[in-house]
């Protein structure tokens, strides 16, 4: 099975020219929720003692079909040299408390800020890219027919990059046969889909959301006014100057802004920043908004900021506290 699925991938790889001029991006593959539902991998988080129902990746990591799916495509990536996360690894992870972070308080007053185990497994992890991995198997005696559904998901904003569906023909036939016909099928959408969304990620960066909120013990609200450049500005303008200034190209929606909150969406931040030892690192929402936090600590402002992050594409400033 290994053999005949990596052999179709690096066929279909090493016809994207993108993949060999770029830095490569981070990829995680994972179970895809439909299949989790069907199979009975599904588990609850509490949020804010709300059960919420999620996908359970370590039940579903039992499955024998589906780990030698994920296992078959980590080797192929493996061998080309792409920087795949292990999801069982890091599942692993989390488990054991290295990047546990089930929630977030204020120092002060204790607020709390919770986010979704699914949320803070990709923030751990930090993919580019996430493969939901979904097929069904129909049996009509002998005979196997296998549907194969891939589907690439920009971690960052959730968004479906490409979506392919293959169906192989009815055969009594091996399980890797069945499954390397129904990927072939929709092999061509699937790297046109991947190769325009790359175009557009390295050329434009990619998009984000930064919501900033203030604590109700905090005197600076965002109609607060301070001097900029030698005239009052209120300080939600002077965020507006900031996210123009800095944001790739200058390019993100209207902001939503009252006197409590603004939210940015569709920010594009580039992929890469200059880390602190001078070498190039990627970047999440977060890494992109640290450097609003330090533009918001200095004079004339001198505000405490709380940074939350939400997974991988959104991050909360809270003003006030720590």
């Amino acid at each position: 099975m290994k053999k005949i699925i990596c052999t179709l991938f690096l066929g279909l790889m090493l016809s994207a020219p993108a993949f060999s001029q770029a830095k490569k991006p981070v990829i995680m593959v994972q179970p895809s929720d439909a299949w989790c539902e069907r199979n009975g991998c599904v588990t609850t988080y509490d949020d804010m003692g709300k059960k919420v129902p999620m996908p359970d990746y370590q039940a579903a990591m039992k499955n024998e079909d589906m780990r030698a799916v994920i296992s078959t495509m980590a080797d192929f990536m493996a061998e080309n040299g792409f920087p795949l996360k292990s999801l069982e690894q890091e599942l692993k992870k989390i488990q054991t408390g290295s990047a546990e972070l089930s929630v977030l308080t204020s120092k002060d007053s204790g607020a709390q800020i919770s986010e979704s185990p699914l949320d803070r497994l990709r923030r751990t992890a930090k993919p580019d890219i996430i493969l939901d991995m979904d097929f069904t198997v129909r049996r009509n005696g002998p005979n196997k027919q296998v549907s194969f559904n891939l589907t690439a998901v920009d971690a960052y904003t959730s968004t479906i990059i490409s979506g392919n569906v293959g169906t192989g023909s009815t055969a009594n036939a091996p399980m890797n046969v069945l499954l390397t016909e129904a990927v072939l099928s929709f092999k061509d959408n699937f790297l046109k889909g991947l190769q325009n969304h790359f175009d557009d990620m390295f050329a434009n960066g990619r998009e984000v959301t930064v919501a900033l909120y203030r604590f109700d013990s905090s005197p600076v609200d965002f109609e607060t006014e301070f001097d900029y450049n030698g005239q009052e500005a209120e300080l939600s303008e002077i965020i507006d100057l900031w996210f123009s200034e800095n944001a790739v190209q200058g390019r993100y929606g209207s902001p939503e802004k009252t006197e409590n909150m603004m939210k940015f969406t569709q920010v594009r931040i580039p992929l890469f920043k200059e880390g602190l030892n001078g070498k190039p690192r990627a970047i999440d929402a977060a890494g992109f908004a640290n450097d609003l936090v330090r533009f918001l600590k200095k004079e004339p402002y001198n505000l405490v900021v709380k940074s939350v992050p939400k997974g991988l594409g959104e991050v909360w400033l809270v003003i006030g506290e720590k």
